[in-house]
């Protein structure tokens, strides 16, 4: 089974002030440098052949650092960055960035501002129509609180690319499941919204498990059916609980009653196509 991983993560302390935001000493396995070497091999032993690169600091030195490391490397297939949407000069910028071939998709911090419905602001209009304009998508990192503005945003703006990080990151371990449930059946008839498979170990905690997390793949491929999943792993956060390994045996497990066609799709053609890699 060939997979392409569609959200993983590069960083390095030589910039942690721009990580301070989530990264602190006290995240002992987090806290080091991440990048094209130690992925590689973690790649080859699970079969995928590239990646996604997603932003993990709100800054521009971290957008030119990623399409940096992606000029660099073949298997870096894309990379979804961050800009400040709300700069006046923000869709300039964001052509001027678009000169990367490989740049694909926007990210804002939507889990960490403090306004849930920020994304619904009138300003961000222009920066959307330009990311229309040069063919990027928007990767929604949010919490289920933020489930239903972002319906509302995608409806604005319904031909905008979008696909939903880790099932908008379900408070598994506080067993919140019909709450989060209910609002994510918004995203059923959106049919050209996408939904990544990623991050939710973490959200179950160290003590996660496969009974637990059952019902919720169960919930998001009903939701969203084979065609508009995405395998990621959230590497190197899913160090936290597990490791690259595990988190793919443990997909690997919740995919087995589909057929192999549709396994397919969800590790790797469907990203490929939701992002034009």
């Amino acid at each position: 089974m060939r997979r392409i991983d569609c959200h993983m993560h590069f960083w390095t302390l030589a910039m942690e002030p721009y990580y301070a935001l989530w990264m602190t000493p006290d995240l002992k396995v987090l806290y080091g440098d991440y990048g094209p070497r130690d992925a590689r091999p973690l790649m080859v032993a699970n079969d995928v052949e590239g990646i996604v690169l997603v932003s993990a600091a709100s800054s521009i030195h971290e957008t030119a650092y990623l399409l940096g490391l992606a000029d660099s490397h073949d298997f870096i297939r894309g990379v979804v960055a961050w800009v400040d949407m709300l700069d006046k000069n923000a869709a300039g910028d964001l052509r001027g960035w678009a000169r990367f071939r490989k740049l694909k998709g926007i990210r804002p911090y939507l889990q960490d501002l403090p306004e849930d419905d920020w994304i619904l602001k009138k300003e961000l209009d222009p920066v959307i129509e330009a990311m229309l304009e040069l063919g990027l998508r928007f990767d929604a990192l949010i919490k289920p609180r933020h489930i239903l503005n972002t319906v509302k945003f995608i409806e604005r703006h319904p031909t905008l690319p979008v696909i939903v990080d880790h099932m908008a990151k379900p408070s598994i371990r506080d067993g919140a499941f019909e709450p989060w449930r209910r609002d994510m059946e918004e995203f059923r008839d959106l049919k050209h919204v996408h939904c990544k498979i990623s991050g939710v170990l973490t959200e179950d905690g160290p003590d996660w498990s496969p009974e637990r997390l059952k019902p919720y793949f169960e919930a998001i491929i009903d939701i969203f059916g084979p065609d508009r999943l995405v395998f990621g792993s959230d590497w190197p956060v899913v160090n936290l609980v597990a490791d690259y390994g595990r988190w793919i045996a443990t997909l690997d497990g919740a995919l087995a009653d589909l057929t192999r066609a549709d396994q397919q799709k969800i590790w790797a053609d469907n990203g490929g196509r939701f992002y034009g890699l």
